[in-house]
C-alpha cells in the first residue's frame, strides 16, 4: 500500500524536538520527513515575518528553498511560518493536505490551495490559553499599577499615588466589554468568572443568539464602549477590522476606561489611541502590539503616563508551540484514517 509523504517544517518556534510527535503519524501509514527553517531560528525574526505577512500578504515573504526542493512528491507539508505560497503549491504535483500550525494561516495563499482543491488546516486554539490569561494580567496591570510602581522603584522612587488613582478599582465590581467571542474571548470570559467581573460580548460576526447559548451577554458595539471599564479585543486584523476603534469609539468609552490590545495593532487607530490617552478622554490603555515592532525610541507612548507596554508577548508559552503539534497531529491522524478534519479553512 502506498504510503503518505508528509514534510515537516520546523524552526525556532515549533522546534524540531516538538515536531517529533509527528512521526508517530508513521503507524497510520505515512512516511514522515523533516527539514528545518533556518532563516526563522528564533521568536525575533518569527514576529518579524508574521508581522510582514499579515501586513503584505503571503507573497510577501520569500520561498523557503529547501521546502521548494523538498515538496514536490509530498502528501502533506506542514509548517509554522514557512510560506506555502503559489510557487510552493505549484511545484508540489500530490500535495492534499497543507497544514500551517499557527492560530492564523496568512502564510498560506488560500485561493491558490482552494482551487487545486488542496485542504487547508490550522491550529485555531493553540495560545487561547495563554492570550487569555496575559489579557486579564493586564488588566489588573493597568488598573492596580504594577508594571508602573516596579519601574518607579528600579528608578528608586516610591510612588503611592497614581494618574488613575481615583479609579482604582476591584475586578468584582467592573464590566469588562469583550470585541470577539473566539477561542481567546471565550477564555477570557472563562477567567473573569472567577473575579466576579460583569461580562459583556460584542461580536461583530456572530449571531448573537450564540453569544446567549453559551450563557453570556451579548451587547451592541456602542453598548459595550459605552457601559465597559475595560475594553478588550480579540478580533482578527482583516479588511473589515482595521482601525476597528478609533476616534468615535474612543469618545464612546468612559474617560475611566482602559483598551486593552492583545490581538493585533491595526485593529486600533494608533494615532487615535495615543491622542485618547494625552487627553486622558480614556482612562487608561495595556498594549501588547504595535504598528512598528520594537517600539521605536521615539514613540508617544513612551510618554505616557497611562499605559502599560509589553512586548508582543500575550502568546508566548512553552504550551503554546506543544498545542499548536497536538491539534495538527490529530487532525492529520484524522485524515489519514478517513475521518474528518476538525480544522479545515477552505
Amino acid at each position: 500500500m502506498k504510503k503518505t509523504k508528509i514534510l515537516l517544517v520546523s524552526d525556532g518556534g515549533v522546534t524540531s524536538i516538538l515536531m517529533e510527535k509527528m512521526f508517530e503519524l508513521e503507524k497510520y501509514g505515512a512516511e514522515v520527513s523533516m527539514i528545518e527553517d533556518k532563516d526563522m531560528y528564533a521568536m525575533g525574526p518569527i514576529t518579524d515575518r508574521m508581522l510582514q505577512i499579515e501586513l503584505g500578504g503571503v507573497a510577501a515573504a520569500p520561498t523557503y528553498k529547501p521546502l521548494l526542493d523538498a515538496c514536490k512528491d509530498k502528501d502533506i507539508i506542514v509548517v509554522h511560518v514557512a510560506s506555502i505560497n503559489k510557487e510552493i503549491i505549484n511545484a508540489s504535483e500530490n500535495l492534499k493536505v497543507a497544514a500551517v500550525l499557527r492560530g492564523g494561516y496568512e502564510n498560506a495563499d488560500v485561493e491558490a490551495l482552494t482551487k487545486r482543491g488542496i485542504k487547508l488546516i490550522n491550529a485555531p486554539w493553540r495560545s487561547a490559553h495563554a492570550v487569555a490569561d496575559f489579557t486579564v494580567g493586564m488588566m489588573i496591570a493597568e488598573n492596580k499599577n504594577i508594571a508602573r510602581s516596579h519601574k518607579l522603584i528600579h528608578d528608586r522612587k516610591w510612588c503611592k499615588n497614581y494618574v488613575n488613582q481615583e479609579y482604582i478599582h476591584d475586578m468584582r465590581t467592573c464590566t469588562v466589554g469583550i470585541i470577539g467571542f473566539g477561542y481567546i474571548g471565550r477564555q477570557v470570559v472563562k477567567r473573569l468568572s472567577g473575579f466576579g467581573s460583569k461580562v459583556i460580548i460584542y461580536d461583530p460576526f456572530m449571531d448573537p443568539k450564540v453569544i446567549e447559548e453559551a450563557g453570556c451577554t451579548p451587547v451592541t458595539f456602542e453598548e459595550l464602549l459605552a457601559q465597559s471599564d475595560f475594553v478588550t479585543v480579540h478580533i482578527r486584523l482583516s479588511e473589515k477590522t482595521t482601525k476597528f476603534i478609533g476616534e468615535k469609539e474612543f469618545s464612546q468609552m468612559k474617560s475611566t476606561a482602559y483598551l486593552i490590545n492583545t490581538a493585533r495593532a491595526g485593529i486600533v487607530d494608533t494615532d487615535a489611541l495615543i491622542n485618547a490617552l494625552q487627553t486622558k478622554s480614556i482612562g487608561g490603555a495595556a498594549i501588547d502590539v504595535f504598528d512598528e515592532e520594537p517600539l521605536p525610541s521615539d514613540s508617544p507612548f513612551l510618554k505616557l503616563d497611562n499605559i502599560t507596554l509589553t512586548s508582543h508577548l500575550a502568546g508566548t508559552s512553552c504550551d503554546t508551540m506543544r498545542n499548536s503539534v497536538e491539534i495538527g497531529f490529530d487532525d492529520i491522524k484524522n485524515y489519514l484514517q478517513g475521518s474528518p478534519m476538525q480544522n479545515v479553512r477552505n
